[in-house]
């Protein structure tokens, strides 16, 4: 599966969508379709930023028309609603995952689709560490993390090998073949450092396979913080180091019981096929409600008044 995999449900060419971090490689440029650009920081920031990694030319970083700093990502876009989101190797760096997937939420339209390409571990430098914890994830959250933590800055440069997977995977090579390329007292004094003067540490603060990445979305559906369902899911491919998942919004007025009912039924997972099939058909029903709502009389009838609020919403 291609990065075409993030785009499995979304139609570039008519839906309005928002790309998050597209630096000098967007998945999606303007002339395909009506797409803004958010980013940590300005277009000229970036340039500054990535003038001495090589691997990135930075003639060609899109320019910014958001950024998401420390505000939240609703307030940045003035409060526009969008079709859709996507990220290509962005949401391992956020500070606060459950957060950050929280805010794009909130500018999603009810049934707009947050498409995102994941590094999977087992091909990365990150090979070596372990996934993320709940834990780790509850804690960012409760924090608010707007800037990646010492624990983060710290696992992540004591936990990078930079080496190929495969030499691992083969047996090749094994963890004690690889020392760290850090001294532990140094980094920790390194982290002291950037937490005194609030310096922002690019990190990869979450580690993921794809099964773990899907037991961090059913976490966050538990814990009543995401309104998402599973839309569309690309496990990594033999010879490939990343992996795909679209989560769709969920309407609002759902309940918690029902937006778990929808989960579970989206979830790509070895539970018993009559169970799944028992969780669809009550999805099924909820949809059903839903257009039927929709074909009423007095849905027809509010029409106009919705237009007007969403054209007024987009200006």
């Amino acid at each position: 599966m291609t990065r075409g995999g993030m785009l499995a449900l979304i139609d570039v060419a008519t839906e309005r969508g928002l790309e998050i971090g597209a630096l000098a490689a967007p998945i999606i440029t303007r002339d395909l379709g009506p797409v803004e650009y958010v980013d940590r920081t300005s277009t000229e920031d970036l340039r500054k930023w990535y003038a001495p990694n090589t691997e990135v030319d930075t003639s060609k970083i899109v320019e910014v028309d958001h950024v998401w700093g420390e505000q939240t990502l609703a307030e940045c876009v003035g409060g526009r609603k969008y079709d859709y989101v996507v990220a290509s190797h962005v949401i391992e760096h956020v500070p606060d995952l459950l957060g950050w997937l929280v805010e794009i939420a909130a500018v999603l339209a009810d049934g707009g689709i947050a498409s995102f390409a994941v590094p999977d571990k087992r091909a990365t430098f990150d090979i070596l560490r372990r996934t993320s914890s709940d834990a780790e994830m509850v804690d960012a959250y409760v924090l608010g993390l707007r800037r990646p933590g010492a624990r983060q800055i710290f696992d992540h440069f004591m936990g990078f090998r930079d080496l190929g997977a495969e030499p691992i995977v083969s047996g090749r090579l094994t963890p004690a073949d690889m020392p760290s390329q850090h001294d532990a007292k140094d980094l920790m004094e390194f982290c002291r450092r950037t937490a005194a003067n609030g310096d922002y540490i690019d990190t990869h603060c979450w580690v993921f396979t794809p099964d773990s990445f899907l037991d961090a979305m059913d976490l966050a559906n538990r814990l009543q913080i995401l309104p998402f369902e599973i839309g569309a899911f690309f496990p990594t491919e033999d010879g490939s180091h990343e992996f795909f998942v679209s989560l769709r919004r969920l309407p609002d007025s759902w309940t918690p019981q029902q937006r778990r009912e929808a989960f579970l039924a989206s979830r790509p997972a070895n539970a018993p096929i009559d169970e799944v099939e028992d969780l669809a058909k009550r999805v099924a029903g909820l949809r059903q409600e839903v257009e039927a709502l929709r074909t009423s009389t007095s849905w027809r009838m509010t029409a106009p008044l919705r237009t007007a609020i969403t054209w007024i919403r987009a200006r």
